[in-house]
């Protein structure tokens, strides 16, 4: 099952999610239009790759937030790696491109199995926790380590979300691209975000 097909299905579950009730912080969720602009911006991004790099339906995944988009997963060269990171900047409404390729032989089946693991049930985890809302954020995982993007309504929620992916059976590593809701660079110029990692 391809890393693409993987985020479909996620993204579905967590949308039957959505009709729950929860206490909401102010500005902490994405606008319709900024929505519709993310969707664009994905659908330009899987696009463009797929015709330049080899292997990017199964080797890479992609998420976009607000105009910020996270590249994950492996290329064989570090050209082919500076070059999502060129495609990526030159797709209209992108803010920032965080570029987490790690360049390396392409995972076996196991290794990509595993990884799949990991994110279904920490999508799980999200879901379940009634302090986290699960759809302000995204999840990659590559070689055992998770990628997070989204939005924390507090810092609180912010360490409890990386908590949740650190005692995941079998995770090396969890690098937290997430901001908080009021943080001033989701409105703000395009700039390269702060990145937090724990192990």
């Amino acid at each position: 099952m391809s890393r693409r097909l993987l985020t479909a299905l996620a993204l579905a579950a967590m949308a039957l999610s959505a009709c729950a009730s929860h206490p909401e912080v102010v500005h902490a969720n994405r606008t319709v239009g900024a929505t519709l602009d993310d969707t664009s911006i994905q659908l330009a991004l899987n696009r463009d790759m797929q015709q330049a790099l080899p292997g990017f339906i199964r080797q890479v995944g992609t998420e976009v937030r607000e105009g910020r988009v996270l590249i994950v997963g492996t290329v064989e060269t570090p050209t082919q790696r500076l070059e999502a990171s060129k495609i990526a900047w030159q797709i209209r409404g992108v803010r920032d491109v965080v570029n987490e390729l790690q360049v390396e032989s392409a995972q076996g089946f196991l290794s990509f199995a595993s990884d799949a693991r990991i994110s279904n049930q920490m999508r799980l985890r999200l879901l379940t926790a009634n302090s986290v809302k699960a759809t302000n954020y995204d999840i990659e995982t590559v070689n055992s380590t998770i990628y997070i993007l989204g939005i924390a309504r507090t810092k609180e929620e912010l360490e409890h979300v990386a908590y949740l992916a650190a005692t995941i059976s079998g995770v090396k590593r969890v690098v937290s691209h997430a901001l908080l809701a009021d943080d001033p660079r989701r409105l703000g110029r395009p700039r390269h975000a702060s990145t937090t990692t724990y192990q």
